[in-house]
């Protein structure tokens, strides 16, 4: 695949479309124009709850998850930035409050994040399909800007992993890796609609279609771990997701109206569709309620 891959400059003019390297997570979100696949997710919820969302600072989880992306895709940035305390059980012993003082609170890690890390690690590296696919020639953390051309709107995404010959790879940090545990979560976090975004803004950018790949890592021993294609079905429903989102995007920044979730009326509410399905399956068969 070739593309033209800018190394990020302070202060440097964003003109779209354009591959920037070495941007760094807050100058990447902070971006005051166009809108990422998180801010499209929030816009489903609605503008409302896109507009005002509050800028806050990142949770340990999401330190943890910094973490273990960096060990995953560029382990010799993880071992010369992290400070893993082996022997230290948690936050509130003297031996991380001194490193803290010294480094960042998020690149110091105690006994049992550093073990959850390091192991899952070592089980990628013994897996011969993850281990090649993480650590094969690409680009890590690249982020691409880039405008839809149905609505203009200028749309941001940061791969994991892009990599020579155009796969995108998500590293997912989960509880099940399993198929159906792992289907779940694509579907309670929108994780199609991230999927269908960055196939599409790559597209958009290269005009060529790549191929768009899950790798789900287990954060608990023994770190299971499954690489996942998304099927064409669940492209098109995150699509179709991105693309309402997009559209609502644009005809808010046009009408500068922002509104949160309707309420004009009572409405009936009912017991999740699963849940409904069980109830319905087991008075077929004779249950009672």
């Amino acid at each position: 695949m070739n593309v033209i891959i800018e190394w990020y400059k302070e202060g440097m003019e964003i003109v779209p479309p354009c591959f920037i390297a070495n941007m760094p997570d807050d100058v990447y979100h902070a971006h005051p124009e166009g809108i990422s696949s998180t801010g499209l997710k929030a816009m489903l919820r609605s503008p409302a709850h896109f507009r005002f969302q509050s800028a806050r600072a990142p949770s340990r989880a999401m330190e943890m998850g910094s973490a273990i992306h960096t060990a995953l895709l560029e382990p010799s940035r993880f071992k010369k930035d992290y400070v893993l305390l082996r022997d230290v059980k948690d936050r509130v012993a003297s031996e991380y409050k001194q490193a803290i003082k010294v480094h960042a609170p998020s690149r110091v890690l105690t006994a049992r994040e550093a073990d959850k890390v390091s192991g899952m690690q070592e089980a990628i590296l013994s897996n011969l399909l993850m281990r090649s696919r993480l650590t094969c020639e690409g680009w890590r953390e690249l982020s691409l800007f880039v405008r839809c051309p149905e609505t203009g709107v200028l749309v941001r995404v940061r791969f994991d992993l892009l990599t020579e010959d155009g796969v995108i790879v998500d590293v997912k940090k989960t509880q099940d890796a399993r198929p159906e545990p792992f289907s779940r979560a694509i579907d309670n976090y929108s994780y199609d609609l991230s999927a269908a975004l960055y196939s599409d803004a790559l597209e958009w950018a290269t005009g060529e279609r790549h191929t768009f790949e899950f790798a789900a890592v287990e954060e608990e021993m023994p770190h299971g771990h499954k690489l996942y294609q998304p099927c064409n079905t669940t492209l098109e429903e995150g699509r179709r997701k991105y693309r309402e989102a997009l559209a609502l995007f644009a005809e808010c920044e046009k009408t500068g109206s922002w509104p949160s979730l309707p309420c004009d009326e009572v409405e009936v509410i009912s017991l999740p569709g699963y849940r409904l399905s069980q109830i319905e399956s087991e008075l077929q068969d004779g249950g009672v309620y």
